[in-house]
């Protein structure tokens, strides 16, 4: 039974003075502003904090012809240098000077083909988000070059996604698309350093190294999976120590940051969601650890909601036709290494036909916040044509409500009086509408109430980087943005002309 309650209440004025969560200004007194800048292009920036600087509270960074630029909270360039790479990603601090930082995938060609396609050799160039020098700590590696029946193909090595990082450290893991072998980095003033490594659960080390390794659950009679799939996961603290969380391929597992050793292996659960042992244990999607019980971390494997946002300004269904394949959603537990995981559906089931058969779409920021253990919303294509916004019991995958015709774009302080906003549209079959209503949430109630609807218009969207409590296997989020206009914080919002407004 779907309960759901909705109070319909007059919008009321935006706070004056708006500080966006995890975005506040430095201590001197640069003026505040969103998540977002206005260049003198037109171009619309996401920017992000900084604390290390007396004139300079938020800063933004983009490439174009070749050349990667820093921009602060007013649009003014910082610094350029050339690059050849794609990007920027980041967001981590590696300098630990309070400036996020940044860095670029480089490919270089390898002078022969794989199958049809170039073959490349990539590696990542990092910059500092200050000053824009830059640093080269990582080898190139050739890609892998793969043939499957009659097709041959390459998947690149270094890649967006081979960069983890967050919680309280400074430190990041760098691992690449289909590792043996993995690297925690530090930086001591001038370069980076070598803090660590481990042994990915994809080669035979994994299994002699570590003594709370598991056996994967296909019955191999291993416990690594040959070839297992990129990390997806993050830094954080348990119980004082960093450890890097990850899923892989059928598992999810925690690393103590620091040297190659066998106890650094805390814990590791090997797991298949629906028991399906027929596919490939794909654990893709938005990682977030529960800010109001941090032993919980939260996978919501499928896709983006950006993606569905890209076909909705298209009118068509094509940004991601496979949806991240294999679609569940997953509640780990750090203390107890317990996983409570809800399967949906696998793409190529039924002959490739269920593409768009309960296919799960994730929002930047999943979490909503209880005052305990938090629940999770997320976002269902269901078998009979209609999305359901899901949101979850606390620290559980179990439904408290499935609403139907309800599309959750995200949930996000939007206006900075410490009450989270949902931003939501109704659909009609696969397309939402255009038109966002927003609602707030009442954990006393369990009940959603309306305080805005904004006819004619949808979020608008782009790229950002990851945040230390949350990441996701794109290399990137998208969550709500929002840009200060005369003094006051305003959603950016898209029409269906493609005019980009801030409301």
């Amino acid at each position: 039974m779907h309960r759901f309650i909705s109070r319909l209440t007059m919008c009321l004025a935006l706070i004056a003075v708006f500080t966006l969560v995890g975005l506040s200004p430095a201590s001197a007194g640069p003026p505040a502003v969103g998540n977002t800048i206005a260049l003198s292009d037109g171009t619309v920036l996401p920017v992000y904090n900084v604390t290390g600087s007396t004139t300079v509270s938020a800063v933004g960074f983009r490439i174009t012809d070749g050349t990667l630029t820093a921009y602060d909270q007013s649009g003014t360039s910082l610094w350029s240098v050339g690059t050849t790479g794609y990007g920027p990603y980041g967001g981590f601090d590696y300098d630990s000077d309070g400036w996020p930082d940044v860095y670029v995938v480089i490919q270089t060609p390898s002078g022969t083909n794989c199958g049809s396609q170039p073959w490349l050799n990539t590696t990542l160039y990092f910059f500092s988000g200050r000053t824009g020098a830059s640093q080269t700590p990582l080898s190139p590696l050739a890609d892998k070059c793969w043939t499957f029946d009659s097709t041959t193909y390459p998947t690149h090595q270094w890649t967006e996604n081979g960069v983890l990082w967050g919680g309280s450290s400074n430190q990041i893991a760098v691992s690449p698309y289909y590792a043996d072998t993995s690297w925690f980095l530090g930086f001591n003033g001038t370069s980076f350093t070598t803090d660590g490594a481990l042994y990915y659960p994809s080669t035979s080390a994994y299994d002699n190294t570590y003594p709370n390794a598991l056996p994967n659950t296909y019955g191999t009679g291993t416990k690594y999976i040959t070839n297992s799939h990129v990390a997806n996961g993050l830094i954080t603290d348990v119980g004082g120590q960093n450890r890097l969380v990850a899923w892989t391929s059928g598992r999810v597992m925690q690393y103590a940051v620091g040297p190659l050793n066998s106890a650094q292996l805390v814990a590791d659960r090997p797991y298949l969601t629906g028991g399906r042992t027929d596919i490939a244990g794909r654990n893709y999607g938005v990682v977030a650890v529960d800010p109001g019980n941090p032993d919980k971390v939260a996978l919501i494997a499928g896709t983006s909601n950006y993606n569905l946002y890209k076909d909705r300004l298209s009118g068509t269904r094509s940004y991601d036709p496979w949806g991240g394949i294999e679609r569940h959603v997953s509640i780990y537990s750090l203390g107890s290494n317990t996983v409570d995981d809800r399967f949906y559906s696998f793409a190529h089931d039924n002959d490739d036909g269920n593409k768009y058969v309960d296919r799960v779409s994730y929002p930047a920021n999943p979490i909503v916040r209880t005052g305990g253990t938090s629940r999770i919303a997320y976002n269902v294509f269901a078998g009979d044509g209609h999305w359901y916004l899901h949101i979850s019991d606390p620290g559980a995958t179990t439904d408290r409500y499935s609403i139907k015709d309800l599309f959750l774009w995200d949930i996000a302080d939007v206006d900075g009086d410490g009450t989270d906003d949902w931003l939501v549209s109704p659909t009609t079959g696969y397309f939402p509408n255009w038109q966002t209503t927003m609602y707030h949430w009442n954990e006393g109630t369990a009940s959603l109430t309306n305080f805005r609807t904004d006819a004619g218009h949808i979020p608008y969207f782009k790229e950002t980087f990851g945040r230390r409590t949350a990441t996701s296997s794109d290399g990137y989020l998208t969550p709500a943005l929002t840009q200060r206009v005369g003094g006051d914080p305003k959603l950016m919002m898209i029409d269906s002309s493609g005019a980009v407004s801030a409301r």
